[in-house]
């Protein structure tokens, strides 16, 4: 039944709009990009390039109107008391940034902000920060990060931090944890989170910290990056109890591209890839450090063609939408690329320039275009207003 309300939305909205027009013309946002990272290496995102998943040209080509840039700080080359001046350099690498491009990367506050961006076509840039030890267990840490323009806490990274604990270590670490889930000042990090406007991101958080963080949030909770776990049984991934009480919160699950993430036989072949370059794997690891952001994105270069090859196809992606769409409901997922984040993406969504397609296998699956637009951008939007002042 669900099928055929479906197409018949595409009547009613006009089935002679392309997916190409009809992406073009909708507001699409992505939640979480990792190019950042990248970019403090040396990559100018405003020069067009085949490295990586993201520039300028590429989030233009492929109609993305607001993008996520995340400050992960690398937990392994900043603690235990350099995250936070490691986060602002990284704010400060995105405000040079949005001047160098004269205003076609503008960095937003308010929804107001991103209406005027869309208005003059420009790329909303929004400055998430991922992982909770950016703010040392400093609440004036927090206020002033928002401040700077943070509009999204990723509580935590695979690493837990001192008040909250990840999925990561609650699951393959739980027996040498001291606590698990939230403390009580990290019930006070939410707490300040809704009272500034901050989004709580609860990707990468434990089961037991979400369930914290639900009970404590008085504000809709964004997965930024997150995608099935009934569909691809990992860690990472959002179960089913979880997708519904993120629906009765009001928030959103922006669904991760990552290929590990959307088909659980990846990791096999993608064990099969890394193995064919062991010894240069070994080298770039001896170089610079095996877990050093530098000999991370070596590597993913190295293995790029191979990688790709062994993807799954996009259609996994689009099952994964659809999924959290027939449990929860259209206006409560999203996109979360993780592009320039991870090493693996979907056949035919090999960087951002390659959005569209997304569009195409959504209008393929009989979703209308009111539906879409609001997988694209819309919902978005929606919890943006909600949280933020």
């Amino acid at each position: 039944m669900k099928r055929l309300l479906l197409s018949a939305g595409l009547v009613l909205t006009g089935c002679e709009t392309s997916p190409e027009e009809l992406h073009q013309k909708a507001f699409v946002a992505d939640m979480h990009n990792d190019v950042i990272s990248r970019a403090m290496l040396g990559q100018d995102v405003l020069v067009k390039s085949e490295i990586g998943h993201t520039d300028l040209h590429r989030l233009q080509s492929g109609g993305i109107d607001l993008e996520a840039f995340v400050a992960w700080i690398n937990p392994y080359e900043f603690l235990p008391d350099g995250s936070f001046i490691r986060a602002n350099k990284m704010i400060d690498y995105l405000e040079d940034l949005e001047e160098r491009s004269a205003g076609k990367i503008s960095i937003i506050s308010t929804y107001q902000d991103i209406m005027e961006n869309n208005r003059k076509g420009n790329v909303s840039a929004l400055i998430g920060v991922e992982g909770g030890h950016a703010i040392e267990n400093d609440l004036e840490k927090l206020e002033h990060l928002y401040n700077r323009g943070m509009r999204y806490l990723g509580i935590t990274w695979n690493n837990s931090v001192e008040w909250a604990t990840s999925a990561y270590d609650e699951t393959l670490h739980s027996d040498s944890l001291v606590y698990i889930g939230l403390t009580g000042f990290g019930a006070d990090v939410i707490r300040t989170c809704n009272e500034l406007g901050v989004m709580v991101d609860i990707s990468h958080a434990g089961e037991k910290t979400f369930w914290d963080i639900m009970d404590v949030t008085t504000k809709p909770v964004i997965a930024s990056h997150s995608s099935v776990y009934d569909l691809c049984p990992h860690f990472r991934n959002l179960k089913d109890d979880q997708l519904l009480a993120i629906k009765g919160n009001g928030g959103v699950v922006f669904v991760n591209f990552y290929s590990a993430y959307l088909d659980s036989t990846f990791e096999e072949r993608a064990a099969e890839v890394e193995a064919m370059y062991k010894t240069e794997l070994d080298s770039i690891n001896k170089m610079y450090g095996e877990e050093s952001d530098i000999a991370y994105w070596s590597s993913v270069e190295l293995m790029k063609k191979d990688m790709a090859e062994a993807a799954p196809p996009l259609d996994m992606l689009i099952d994964h939408i659809d999924y959290i769409a027939r449990l929860i409901g259209v206006d409560h997922v999203g996109l979360g690329s993780d592009f320039d984040g991870v090493s693996s993406l979907p056949q035919n969504l090999e960087d951002c320039s390659m959005t569209p397609e997304i569009t195409k296998k959504l209008v393929e699956r009989g979703y209308s275009h009111r539906e879409i637009r609001k997988i694209l951008g819309e919902n978005f939007k929606r919890v943006f207003r909600a949280v933020t002042h």
